[in-house]
């Protein structure tokens, strides 16, 4: 069994770790992930041995909660308590009086109580489930200050109190997790609302409205669609009139208004109108259920280099503990002064930053996912954004022509007209839709016909007739291997073709046409699109001998296409692209389907190169600004230069922040 659960309490990739790690530890648990960023867990598990409710109660043992319902949030009151308080506590150390430092005590352990609590949970969790965190460091460092300021207070130890060193801390880091979390919350907004259709309420119309599930809503029922809601199940307008946001589905940014006949697409919103629509499909068979599942896939699989920044992190937080403690030991013994080697050791605990390295790769990633999907382009591999090609192999039909030929001409007699439009409606293929149409509109009548089948590559075969690839690719009615009838065809090239090959051609990446059509409708399209090397009356083995010869000669080689005699060519190939119209095996075997058409390509390309450059910046500014801060607050430039434990906490804070904000530029 397979359950989505979504989870809120989780602050970095180490949280998502350690809820990662506890339930792989639990038997009967086949597989888990985990993605921070979403607040979601996906976890595989057998259900004879192992219950739901079981790994909830596991999971919120670890201090996180399983949303059952919307949690209110208090943090933006309690971040203006730990502001209100520090405010009181910098105005006091400029005015000094007997109740100061007893004041201060009281603030300062009041703000580590309540702004601390969730950073304390969080810490101790990760220590249960033996991952260390960014907020083991920060509540490591606040305590420290803090059993030190009242050490100091009781005249136990000869030094200064310093109360504002933990309340600051813990004042600055909570203000930078409040932006972060902001920041991150508008990067995924469009992906929390898709999967929050999940728990959507549906207005169904019965006597009343009652409101149900989406799983409680079936084929037939009637909804109410008003302004501002989401489209929760695929439907078709019955009463009413909408206009209607679909970017989120297909990536175009206008309105469209729908009236009564037109289909409601799932996960579309409704800008302003009311409407009843008639479901067509449960959720378990919409388009939006459908995109979930291929997004949640998507979610799941992580990039070689995430792997590798999941490792950094996890380790990183060791390091930084054994490494605080040695800058303590060096300043004492080199000193004697305790206050010093304590700020300096408190210091280096809480400026390094963990969270960064956690975040950089899979924040850049989610936004790219997100940003893609708003354009019409569905990634089902993350790793397709790490990936380069050379040469990119295209098929025509449907790919870059629109994939609905018309017949031009044809010398069919009235005597076989009937038999062509019998075979065409054995077959969806885009000339036989054609030639079923041109029947059709002459009035040809279905014939009962036996012993049908399809063969990719040739065509509809029935009692000896056949209607497909006659001698010279030509598109024929043929009886017993003899010609009955020739057809020509037509067809228009896509809208943003020829940009979309211009851009690829100015990044180098060589395009080559791979048809099962006719040579010569194949060598005009190329010559109107300026594509120098082409092939024509491909079949499905050829197409894909063509690939790995090309594989073999070390080219990293795409492909797009629509079709299912694409499928073999598209799962083999470095990087694949089905074209959002094309048929449901050619999208199955791909990377990326492009729902906004062939244009979307430019669009995947555009946004690849914006992502790996974001995760290049982030994991760069990750790294340099640890190397670089580190030696600064374990005091190797003082006292020419160096930092107090407060401010290493609030440069800790920028830089998960720096991090995020980097991840949503565009």
């Amino acid at each position: 069994m397979k359950a989505s659960l979504t989870v809120s309490g989780m602050t970095c990739a180490n949280c998502a770790k350690a809820i990662e790690l506890s339930l792989k530890r639990l038997h009967g648990v086949l597989d888990v992930k985990v993605s921070f960023e979403l607040g979601r867990v996906w976890v595989e598990f057998d259900e004879d041995i192992l219950s739901l409710e079981s790994i909830k109660e596991t999971i919120e043992s670890l201090g996180y909660q399983v949303e059952k319902e919307k949690i209110k949030d208090y943090s933006l009151i309690i971040l203006a308590f730990c502001w209100t308080a520090s405010a009181v506590v910098m105005f006091l150390m400029f005015f000094q009086t007997e109740f100061n430092y007893p004041l201060q005590a009281l603030l300062s352990t009041l703000v580590q109580i309540v702004g601390g609590y969730g950073l304390y949970r969080s810490a101790y969790h990760s220590l249960k489930a033996k991952i260390g965190n960014m907020d083991l460091l920060i509540s490591l460092g606040s305590t420290a200050a803090l059993f030190y300021s009242y050490l100091a207070l009781l005249n136990i130890i000869p030094e200064e109190p310093l109360f504002e060193t933990s309340m600051l801390l813990i004042t600055f880091v909570r203000t930078g997790k409040f932006l972060e979390g902001r920041a991150k919350k508008k990067a995924t907004e469009s992906l929390r609302k898709l999967f929050g259709l999940q728990t959507l309420k549906v207005r169904v119309l019965k006597e009343k409205e009652e409101e149900k599930s989406v799983y409680e809503v079936f084929v037939g029922d009637r909804i109410v669609l008003r302004s501002g809601d989401m489209i929760p199940l695929d439907s078709r307008l019955v009463e009413g009139k909408l206009s209607v946001d679909e970017s989120m589905i297909t990536g175009e940014s206008m309105p469209v208004v729908k009236e009564v006949g037109d289909e409601l697409i799932s996960g579309s919103l409704v800008i302003n109108g009311y409407c009843i629509a008639r479901v067509e499909k449960t959720f378990s068979r919409s388009y939006a259920s459908l995109l979930i599942k291929l997004l949640e896939k998507a979610l799941l699989e992580k990039p070689r280099i995430h792997r590798i920044a999941d490792k950094v992190s996890h380790y990183f937080v060791q390091f930084v503990i054994g490494l605080s403690f040695l800058v303590f030991l060096f300043w004492f013994l080199k000193t004697g002064d305790f206050q010093k080697a304590i700020t300096f050791s408190l210091a280096v605990l809480v400026i390094s930053c963990p969270c960064a390295f956690g975040i950089a790769v899979p924040l850049a990633i989610t936004v790219g996912l997100n940003r893609a999907y708003r354009k019409g382009v569905l990634i089902k591999k993350p790793e397709a954004f790490e990936k380069r090609i050379d040469i990119l192999l295209m098929d025509k039909t449907g790919t870059i022509t629109e994939g609905k030929p018309k017949v031009s001409k044809t010398n069919i007699s009235q005597e076989h007209l009937d038999i062509a439009y019998s075979l065409s409606l054995k077959s969806n293929h885009p000339y036989s839709v054609a030639i079923r149409e041109y029947c059709k509109s002459l009035g040809a009548k279905e014939v009962p016909l036996q012993n049908c089948k399809e063969e990719v590559g040739v065509g509809v075969l029935c009692d000896g007739y056949m209607l497909g690839r006659g001698e010279g690719g030509k598109t024929v009615l043929a009886k017993d291997g003899k010609t009955l009838a020739e057809f020509h065809f037509e067809e228009n090239i896509r809208e943003g073709v020829r940009e979309v090959l211009e851009f690829l051609k100015k990044r180098k990446i060589e395009v080559i046409l791979v048809s099962g059509d006719e040579e010569e409708r194949v060598k005009k399209v190329s010559e109107l699109l300026g594509i120098e090397k082409w092939y024509a009356k491909m079949k499905p083995e050829q197409k894909l001998s063509i690939l790995s010869e090309l594989q073999s000669k070390g080219y990293k080689v795409g492909m797009v296409g629509d079709g299912i005699n694409d499928a073999p060519v598209l799962a083999k190939a470095d990087l694949s692209f089905a074209i959002g119209s094309g048929t449901d095996v050619a999208k199955f075997s791909t990377d990326i389907v492009l729902n906004s058409g062939f244009v979307g390509l430019k669009e995947f390309f555009a946004l690849s190169e914006v992502v790996r450059k974001r995760i290049k910046e982030n994991l760069l500014w990750a790294f340099g600004y640890n190397i670089l801060a580190i030696p600064i607050a374990s005091g190797v430039f003082y006292p020419h230069f160096f930092i107090k434990p407060e401010f290493a906490g609030l440069l800790m804070a920028l830089s998960s922040l720096s991090v995020v904000i980097n991840s949503l530029r565009k």
